[in-house]
């Protein structure tokens, strides 16, 4: 998990993450969810919205001034959803 693909993960749900939470959608550590949550709140490509009750979570509405996320900004170019072979950089046989 990098902050890039932390913040992309986060727009795309439009919900709130916690450092725990954020950790357990990739699989990682608290400490890995603390350091990409510190890291979006500090950068200013980042559009985020912060709630302090009960416990301080943010929710990233904008990344370098775009409010959906690069998959969406695909899919609405193609006018269809990509196929799962070309997501990710698996294109043409590559795993």
């Amino acid at each position: 998990m990098n902050t890039q693909s932390a913040a992309e993960k986060m727009l795309e749900s439009g919900l709130f993450y916690n450092e725990v939470l954020l950790a357990r959608a990739f699989g990682e550590s608290a400490a890995n969810g603390a350091r990409c949550i510190k890291n979006i709140c500090n950068n200013d490509r980042y559009t985020v919205e912060i709630k302090e009750t009960p416990i301080k979570c943010i929710k990233v509405t904008g990344i370098d001034g775009r409010r959906v996320t690069i998959d969406q900004l695909q899919n609405t170019a193609l006018l269809f959803k990509r196929p799962s072979l070309l997501v990710g950089g698996q294109a043409h046989g590559h795993r």
